[in-house]
């Protein structure tokens, strides 16, 4: 008698792994026929979709678990559709009440989402990056006509919410095909030393002034907990709700912390109609909000004593890239393209960090921009100035003792005589 092997009954999980199995053979066959700038597009609509999820699925948290709320799941995404627009900087208003302030926290995370899908879903071509960037503005441009239907200056948004679509993908996209291609930048060659070491020590002092900052906020926010709680407990939302709305109200630290660069810098920034820095605290009254419960709400004392802080900074980044100086007139040359390049870039985000919240003087909130800018420009540039001046003067020290210890250690200016020299007979 032959004995036949049991069959082996397919279980749900081997179901489950089939399918899946399937799922990534199919996607790799249409990635693999498809023409290149299809994966380039796929990659933009998926880096929109995602972005919009960072607001939508909080959003929905939030709906489903207020008390006494009658928002349907239709009104809260269309909702989250608005707010998620605001990251591109279409303006928003709730009963007529502006809302512009730009929660950079989505700009950011959305840059970072198309830097990644690019590299591995586009293929190596600028075709590719077209098409993703395009996708990417497309989608956007969609939302935006849904969301405001009936607008009367609907035309107005969706321009604005391409146009700054354009310019958020346009840069990520191509970072990250030049990170898949391992693209060798050789024209990179080309530019002046001191415009390269000015490009880094911008970026450096950059990194630095936002890490200073982005410090400063989180001990502020621990300092007033017991406040954030307070506030976040009047909004009547339960705990999923409120981690809900924590989430939302990250995507607003980033625009915090540009203030908040502003307030170390003695610029300031305006909320409730008066300007807050760290020498002068503010006078209104601040809704509340446990958003606007984290902001550094002291000042005066040491606190005014934070530009130097900021000119410390400076001098830290020219020391930490001595090496790649020249000690020359070039150093003052980096040190001016650097502040240039802060100047610009933090002008901008400054803007962008600048808008309403509300009605009344909550109207206008936010860094002036001009003024956000050359302060902790200058700061730095002072800082940055005094240590090129300081390893200068310790150069030009180190330099004389050397040449003095040269002589002294030098031959005798008395010069032996065959007479002189013992055992040597004299003529």
């Amino acid at each position: 008698m032959t004995v036949h092997p049991q069959a082996k009954t397919p279980t749900a999980g081997g179901y489950v792994a089939g399918a899946a199995r399937g799922v990534t053979e199919a996607i790799s066959k249409v990635r693999t026929e498809a023409p290149g700038w299809m994966g380039g597009a796929l990659a933009g609509v998926q880096g929109a979709l995602f972005s919009l999820a960072l607001v939508l699925i909080p959003m929905w948290v939030i709906a489903a678990s207020a008390d006494g709320a009658q928002v349907s799941w239709g009104q809260a995404t269309g909702i989250a559709t608005r707010v998620w627009l605001t990251g591109f900087a279409v303006p928003w208003a709730v009963d007529g009440v502006p809302v512009t302030l730009v929660p950079l926290g989505i700009a950011a995370l959305t840059a970072l989402m198309l830097v990644q899908l690019s590299r591995r879903f586009a293929s190596p071509t600028w075709t590719a990056g077209l098409a993703a960037t395009a996708s990417f503005a497309a989608t956007v441009g969609v939302a935006t006509s849904i969301a405001w239907a009936g607008a009367d200056d609907v035309e107005n948004r969706v321009t604005r919410a391409v146009l700054i679509s354009c310019a958020l993908a346009a840069p990520a996209v191509a970072w990250g095909l030049v990170r898949q291609r391992g693209a060798v930048l050789a024209w990179l060659g080309r530019v002046p030393s001191t415009v390269r070491v000015g490009v880094r020590m911008a970026v450096a002092m950059a990194a630095g002034t936002l890490l200073l900052s982005a410090l400063t906020l989180v001990v502020s926010t621990i300092s007033a907990r017991h406040t954030v709680a307070d506030a976040a407990t009047s909004l009547g939302v339960d705990v999923a709700g409120g981690i809900a709305l924590a989430l939302l109200e990250t995507l607003y630290a980033p625009t915090l912390v540009v203030w908040t660069v502003s307030w170390l810098s003695g610029a300031g920034y305006v909320l409730g109609g008066v300007i807050s820095s760290s020498a002068e605290a503010p006078t209104a009254t601040i809704p509340a909000l446990p958003l606007l419960a984290t902001l550094p709400h002291a000042s005066g004392g040491l606190l005014a004593l934070s530009p130097l802080v900021i000119v410390a900074l400076g001098a830290a980044v020219v020391v930490a890239l001595r090496k790649r100086l020249t000690s020359g007139m070039g150093d003052v040359a980096a040190v001016g393209v650097a502040l240039a390049l802060f100047a610009f870039g933090f002008g901008a985000a400054s803007r962008v960090s600048r808008g309403a919240i509300g009605p009344g003087t909550l109207a206008v909130v936010g860094p002036e921009p001009l003024i956000a800018a050359v302060m902790p420009a200058l700061e730095l540039g002072i800082g940055a100035v005094l240590a090129i001046a300081l390893m200068g003067a310790v150069r030009a020290m180190r330099s004389g003792e050397l040449t003095a210890g040269r002589f002294r250690t030098g031959p005798s200016p008395h010069r032996e005589t065959p007479a002189d020299t013992p055992g040597h007979p004299a003529e």
